[in-house]
C-alpha cells in the first residue's frame, strides 16, 4: 500500500450515487450470478455483498459500475475481482493477487471457523510465496497447522526447497540493513526474478494439489529496502 498527498481541489466533478455490482462464485466450477446494489453507501454494499455470499460461505466480489461517456460501462474493483479470470502469466502482478487473495482469505477463514477442510472450492489448498524472518521455507497456508510450511509437507523434493530456502535467505540479507546497505538495483532485481521462476517450479510441482499465490509482489521492491 501507499500513501500520497495530492490537492484536494484536483478533481473536476463528484457525484453522491453509485451502482455496486456484486459478483458470487458458486462451487469447483465459479457458476457466477451477478447483482447491482443502488442507494447504497459503500459499507451497505459490503454487508450486502457478505449477505449474498452467505456469510463468506462463497467466494464474492464488489466493483464500482461505472459509466464513462467514451467507453461505456465497466467496472472498478473495490474487493475481489472475476475469479474466472484464472492466474496465468500477465496476470500475476501485485493487484491482480491484492484482489483475488481477499477473496481467498475469507472463503478460507469461514471454512476454518466452521470446522471445515480449509481448501479452494476446487479442493486446492492456497499456498503463499512470502519471505520473512525467522522461517526456513517462506511457504504459508492459512487458517492452517501449515503455517508455515515445514520442509515435508509438501511434496517439493529436496532441491526445490533448497531453493526456496535460499531465496528467503537471499531476501533476509539484502533487507538487513547491516548486510544488505550496499545491495545495487540489479541485486534487488535478480531477486524477484528468482521469485518469477520458483512461482513456476512451485505450480508445476503441486498442480492440482494447491494453488500458488506470489504474495511477495506485494512489497516494493524496487526501493531496495525489502519492506
Amino acid at each position: 500500500m501507499r500513501q500520497v498527498a495530492v490537492n484536494e481541489r484536483d478533481s473536476s466533478w463528484e457525484i453522491h450515487e453509485a451502482r455496486y455490482r456484486v459478483y458470487v462464485f458458486y462451487g469447483a466450477s465459479n457458476a457466477v450470478s451477478t447483482t447491482d446494489i443502488l442507494n447504497a453507501t459503500v459499507e451497505e454494499a459490503l454487508e450486502a455483498a457478505r449477505m449474498l455470499a452467505e456469510g463468506n460461505r462463497h467466494l464474492w466480489s464488489l466493483a464500482l459500475a461505472h459509466d464513462d461517456g467514451h467507453s461505456g460501462r465497466g467496472l472498478v474493483w473495490l474487493s475481489g475481482n472475476d475469479y474466472n479470470d484464472f492466474p496465468r502469466a500477465y496476470s500475476d502482478t501485485a493487484a491482480y493477487w491484492r484482489h483475488r487473495g481477499t477473496m481467498q482469505e475469507r472463503y478460507l477463514m469461514a471454512r476454518a471457523q466452521a470446522g471445515e477442510p480449509v481448501v479452494l472450492p476446487t479442493g486446492e489448498r492456497s499456498i503463499r510465496l512470502d519471505p520473512e524472518w525467522g522461517v526456513d521455507l517462506p511457504l504459508w497456508e492459512q487458517f492452517t497447522d501449515h503455517y508455515p510450511v515445514m520442509r515435508g509437507e509438501l511434496p517439493l523434493g529436496g532441491p526445490l526447497e533448497e531453493s526456496l530456502a535460499a531465496w528467503n535467505q537471499r531476501w533476509q540479507q539484502l533487507a538487513d540493513p547491516d548486510t544488505g546497505g550496499d545491495a545495487s538495483d540489479t541485486d534487488w532485481a535478480s531477486w524477484p526474478a528468482e521469485g518469477a521462476k520458483l512461482v513456476a517450479s512451485l505450480r508445476e510441482a503441486l498442480s492440482d494439489i494447491a494453488e500458488v499465490h506470489p504474495a511477495y509482489l506485494r512489497h516494493n521492491y524496487s526501493d531496495r529496502t525489502g519492506q
